[in-house]
């Protein structure tokens, strides 16, 4: 006889009602939004079993069931944890005021301007996102890099030393000092009086570019983009072979300038700007043997810096003569690597780079450099990396994000052109007086 099936009574259904998201306690929130905001990086990239994890039969994991609650070690489930955190919505902001010229600084400072979302936070009282304000202060620093160029006619090696000097004051430990404009009133010390000249240089372009803009420059940020700036016109000059920085056969071309037309003073720095077959190219080389060094595209400029209005400390920077160790600590100082002390150590003052050679701490450091620098680019780029990363500690860090910006998120610039630049595209292709920007 076959058996009867008698089915199980089912149970009556419970009435469902919608949920209504309450708030949750601070401490909850907290820990939400910081759980949500840590970055991804700290994670492995593929997560390991635990002995608590269920183990699998024939390479086959074992699929936990869907109505089965997975719970957290405080005991809620992740249901729970997600509803809380949807609720987050409808809560005031719990977190701590932070000051966004510092937040947006310390993001700056290791990622490009252009993948920053675009509106990470408010810029003070200006109704301008973040990342717009640091592209329209960019766009301010290539308008202003070849007035300085024209009105600057120091050596590039002296302008970094002006920077490097500015800069070395900087303390990390008490936060003090740093590139701040202040050596302007040092120039009566003696290790600062061959800077007199590049000051007074300095001046000079300072007064054009606030004469044309409707924001006058700071003397920090005048400092601290004039290498950068300056920097690029001599790559370029010693690419094509106006100096001896390479040998001939590193030269464009092989040194021809006649030939490929890599003409610096009459074709590539002048109407209409390499525009040629052969200037293009050149053109072409030229960026990819120095990428990461312009102050526009690769190491990017940083501005908003406050002046400062009285000389800083005495005796801050190691005085020339001194030794290896005094050197190193004062890097050290400034949270500095020894390879930037190395790379910069040419433009401290007339004794650092023999000093250091001789200490067996940097001299294979600086047997490195010699192996490489035959080739253009190998030498310039780590330069300008460990210039960078001097000119970001101190006041760069605290800059003010909204400074040569206007209300609407434009440039604090003349138009050019008849036009309103708005980017740093339109600067480059526009903007050639008095100095092409193609090459920043």
């Amino acid at each position: 006889a076959s058996r009867a099936f008698h089915p199980r009574p089912r149970s009556t259904p419970r009435p469902v009602h919608p949920r209504r998201l309450e708030p949750i306690p601070n401490e909850v929130a907290m820990t939400l939004a910081s759980s949500v905001a840590a970055p991804k990086s700290t994670a492995p990239l593929r997560a390991r079993r635990s002995s608590a994890d269920p183990p699998t039969v024939r390479g086959r994991a074992s699929i936990r069931c869907a109505s089965e609650p997975t719970t957290d070690d405080r005991g809620r489930s992740r249901r729970d944890a997600l509803l809380s955190l949807a609720s987050l919505g409808a809560v005031p902001a719990l977190t701590p005021a932070r000051s966004a010229s510092a937040n947006v600084a310390s993001i700056y400072k290791y990622e490009p301007v252009d993948a920053l979302p675009p509106a990470i936070a408010d810029s003070g009282n200006a109704k301008v996102p973040i990342a717009a304000a640091l592209r329209a202060q960019t766009v301010y620093a290539g308008y202003a890099v070849p007035i300085i160029e024209k009105n600057v006619t120091a050596p590039l090696g002296t302008l970094i030393s002006l920077a490097a000097r500015d800069a070395g004051t900087f303390d990390a430990a008490a936060d003090t000092g740093g590139l701040n404009g202040s050596i302007r009133f040092e120039l009566d010390r003696p290790e600062n009086r061959r800077f007199l000249n590049a000051v007074e240089q300095l001046a000079d372009a300072k007064k054009e570019i606030d004469a044309k803009c409707s924001q006058p420059i700071g003397w920090a940020d005048l400092i601290a983009i004039a290498p950068a700036g300056k920097a690029r016109y001599a790559f370029l000059r010693d690419f094509c072979g106006y100096t001896d920085r390479f040998e001939p056969r590193w030269q464009y071309k092989a040194g021809d300038i006649t030939k490929i037309g890599c003409d610096v003073e009459n074709v590539m720095l002048r109407p209409p700007y390499g525009s040629s077959p052969e200037q293009i190219e050149a053109t072409s080389w030229f960026r990819q043997n120095y990428a990461s060094t312009g102050p526009l595209t690769g190491a990017r400029v940083h501005m908003g810096r406050a002046d400062a209005t009285a000389a800083d400390e005495a005796g801050l920077v190691p005085a020339e003569g001194s030794s290896a160790r005094e050197y190193i600590e004062w890097f050290a100082r400034m949270r500095l690597s020894l390879p930037a002390l190395v790379n910069l150590a040419p433009y401290v003052d007339d004794t650092c780079e023999a000093t250091l050679r001789a200490c067996p701490d940097c001299a294979g450091l600086f047997r490195e450099l010699d192996t490489k620098n035959y080739q253009p680019g190998n030498l310039e780029k780590p330069l300008i990396k460990s210039y960078r990363e001097m000119t970001l500690r101190g006041p760069a860090a605290v800059a003010d994000p909204t400074r040569y910006v206007n209300d609407d998120g434009t440039p604090t610039i003349p138009e050019v052109n008849g036009r309103r630049v708005v980017n740093v595209k339109q600067l480059m292709d526009g903007y050639v007086d008095p100095y092409p920007v193609w090459i920043l």
